[in-house]
C-alpha cells in the first residue's frame, strides 16, 4: 500500500474515518482503521474529535478517547497544540505519542514549505 485513505464529514458530529494507518512497529498494511466523530469544528482555531481504533490490534475502541487540536498565532508562525485524552493504558499512550509525534512533524516540515518525503511507515 502506498497511502492511506480518509473519509470526513467535517461538521461537528461528521465522522472521520481513517484507514490503513500504521507506525513503529504497526507496519500500514490496511488492517489498522481507525474511526472517530468531529465534536467541536472552529475553523481556524479548534478541532475535537473521538478516536479508536474499528480493527487493528490496539486496544482502543472508536469513539473512546479525544483528541482536541488547537492553532494559535505566534510570532513567527503558529503553535499546534493536540492533546489526546482517555488512552486506557501506558502502552496506548506510548503508541499514540509515537504516531501523533511522527505525523506532526511531517505537518511541520510541509507548512514550513518542505517536502516531509516518502513516509516511512507507509
Amino acid at each position: 500500500m502506498q497511502g492511506a485513505d480518509a473519509l470526513a464529514d467535517l461538521g461537528a458530529g461528521g465522522e472521520p474515518a481513517g484507514h490503513a494507518i500504521g507506525g513503529g512497529d504497526r507496519p500500514v498494511t490496511g488492517e489498522n482503521v481507525a474511526e472517530g466523530r468531529f465534536v467541536v469544528v472552529d475553523p481556524p482555531k479548534r478541532l475535537v474529535f473521538t478516536w479508536g481504533w474499528a480493527e487493528g490490534g490496539m486496544p482502543v475502541p472508536p469513539g473512546s478517547t479525544t483528541v482536541e487540536i488547537t492553532l494559535e498565532p505566534v510570532t513567527d508562525g503558529t503553535l499546534l497544540r493536540l492533546v489526546h485524552s482517555g488512552l486506557p493504558t501506558p502502552e496506548a499512550c506510548a503508541a499514540h505519542e509515537e504516531g501523533w509525534t511522527h505525523y506532526v512533524q511531517r505537518l511541520a516540515a510541509r507548512a514550513e514549505g518542505g517536502d516531509p518525503g516518502p513516509d516511512q511507515w507507509m
